[in-house]
């Protein structure tokens, strides 16, 4: 087993799972780095998939689960082009990923979790509000999608008003919305401040 406590988001997703049944495959999508999520479902019994773009991040999560003895299936795969056969999921979620798209992208990315899905499947996606602390740093090359630099490197961050992101949900049913606003403290183990998240069913 291994000793560490995950992001509620990820406890309430599951808890969603579990009273919305309809397998145990499940697809991490942006699943690498040195503290995969697909761990959580792993050992909560799942059949653990995850793709990530980066070789780096890829590399960190095989360290990770060589040091716990387990297999993640993490591949190198893109999210705007999921390499798995359409349904072929129960579950899809991405975790502080989606927020590195812009906005045209994200939703070819929500199309291709739709994709995979199978019927009734669930998926779990955050996005970065308007009112995260970060929304007015660096440069807004579109409306809402500002690019920052950290160590010489640019980053993409897209942010939404509150209900913006339901229209990338035209082909699902939204069954959990919320907006997190962090007071005191940070959004688990990120600096953010204002979080977007939605559970959904594909119909």
């Amino acid at each position: 087993m291994i000793e560490k406590v995950y992001p509620p988001s990820l406890y309430n997703y599951l808890w969603y799972i579990r009273s919305n049944p309809t397998g145990n495959r499940i697809l991490d999508c942006g699943a690498g780095g040195c503290d995969p999520k697909l761990a959580f479902f792993l050992e909560n019994g799942f059949e653990a998939y995850g793709i990530d773009i980066s070789d780096e991040q890829i590399k960190d999560s095989e360290e990770f689960s060589a040091k716990n003895n387990i297999n993640l299936n993490i591949i190198k795969g893109d999210m705007r082009k999921i390499p798995f056969d359409s349904g072929f999921f129960d579950y899809v979620y991405s975790y502080n990923s989606i927020f590195h798209l812009s906005k045209k992208d994200s939703r070819v990315a929500i199309n291709e979790m739709h994709r995979v899905l199978k019927k009734g499947g669930l998926c779990y996606l955050n996005f970065l509000s308007v009112d995260d602390k970060w929304s007015k740093e660096g440069e807004e090359i579109n409306p809402g999608e500002i690019i920052t630099k950290e160590d010489d490197e640019e980053y993409l961050h897209s942010y939404y008003e509150d209900d913006e992101p339901d229209s990338y949900f035209d082909e699902f049913e939204i069954i959990y919305k919320e907006k997190i606003h962090i007071h005191i403290g940070r959004y688990y183990n990120t600096g953010r401040s204002c979080i977007l998240e939605y559970i959904t069913r594909k119909v």
